[in-house]
């Protein structure tokens, strides 16, 4: 096991070490203030809370979700791989989710691959649900 001197280490650890060998304690660095947690005003647009449908995602939700109690990005499901899945929409019925639908328009983003494994895993592992990949059920 290699030595090492006091002047190897950083300055701070340096006053620590003296400190701790003259017997008084270090002087603490001084913490810094715990910021207040947002009030809804000041949530930033890519919030959770904050989350609204887009164009497309609203129109699907008129036209196939109508009557239903619908809700926008409401449900994470973690998958045994460690990833997480938030489809678009989920309908409940009775509290407990029923059906899961993903909502992609026809401008593919670089997500759109990503988000395909993660919905077919989901509904790999959540079986009791039934889930739709653009308004079409997937078996």
């Amino acid at each position: 096991m290699s030595r090492f001197k006091l002047s190897d280490l950083p300055p701070e650890y340096q006053r620590q070490a003296l400190a701790q060998l003259e017997g008084r304690q270090p002087a603490k660095a001084q913490a810094s203030p715990v910021p207040e947690p947002p009030t809804p005003k000041q949530r930033k647009p890519g919030d959770a809370a904050s989350r609204k449908p887009n164009s497309t995602e609203a129109e699907y939700a008129r036209i196939f979700l109508r009557g239903k109690d619908a809700r926008f990005e409401a449900l994470t499901f973690r998958l045994a791989n460690g990833h997480r899945y938030t489809p678009d929409w989920i309908v409940l019925e009775n509290g407990l989710p029923v059906e899961a639908h993903e909502v992609k328009g026809s401008y593919r983003l670089h997500s759109h691959q990503r988000s395909r494994l993660a919905f077919d895993q989901a509904r790999i592992e959540f079986p009791g649900i039934k889930w739709f990949w653009n308004g079409k059920e997937t078996q």
